[in-house]
Formats: structure tokens, sequence, C-alpha cells
């Protein structure tokens, strides 16, 4: 008898809520948190307690999300609590607009190849 994998997932939005949940219930995952972060802030470390704290073999994050700009450090973050990380759509891939929300201007030029003045 095989056990029922569990996840965690993570949404900025209603949108990317529907595609978590979708993604969850093809592959049999028993999702049982979903962490809800409409600023799209979280950081590695949050995902990593999450992850776990509901004792989760697999976080779901989608692609369009700041963290999968992270993908590696967060896959080898979760590795040290025995889960692992499925991004979902275009990964390291997160939103421009979003990134110009969080990231310091100097910081956002300087990830797209731009050199600003000081």
């Amino acid at each position: 008898m095989s056990q029922t994998a569990v996840a965690v997932g993570y949404a900025r939005d209603s949108a990317q809520l529907a595609v978590v949940q979708a993604h969850a219930h093809e592959q049999g995952y028993r999702l049982a948190h979903v962490i809800d972060d409409s600023r799209d802030a979280a950081t590695i470390s949050q995902l990593t307690k999450q992850a776990m704290d509901r004792g989760a073999d697999v976080v779901i994050l989608p692609g369009d999300a700041i963290l999968s700009a992270a993908r590696k450090r967060l896959e080898k973050e979760l590795t040290s609590v025995g889960a692992r990380c499925v991004v979902l759509g275009a990964p390291n891939a997160p939103a421009r607009a979003a990134l110009e929300r969080v990231l310091p201007r100097r910081d956002f030029d300087a990830a797209h190849g731009k050199h600003s003045r000081r």
C-alpha cells in the first residue's frame, strides 16, 4: 500500500491557487496547506518551515512566483527537511512587475544587466 504524498502549495492569487490545487489533484498529492501570499514576498525559510511543520514531501510553486528565481537554493533547503520542489509553468521567470515591487531599483537593474550610477 503506497502512502499519499503530502504537499504544501504557494499562491499569490486565486489564479495561482487554482493551478496549484489542480496540480496537486492531478498528481494525487494531499494538499495539506497553501501559503497565501498576496505580496509574493515569502522567503525560502518560510516555505521550508511550512514544509517541515506539515511533513510535506513536495512544495508546489508557480513558475511566475518570485521564489522561482531562487529555485536551486529553495530545492537545497527543502532537501534538508526531506521535501522536494515542483515549479509549475515557466520556472525562474517571475513576473517583471512583481520583481519591480520588491527589489530596490538598483538591484532590479543589476539583475537585468543594466548599470545605474550611485
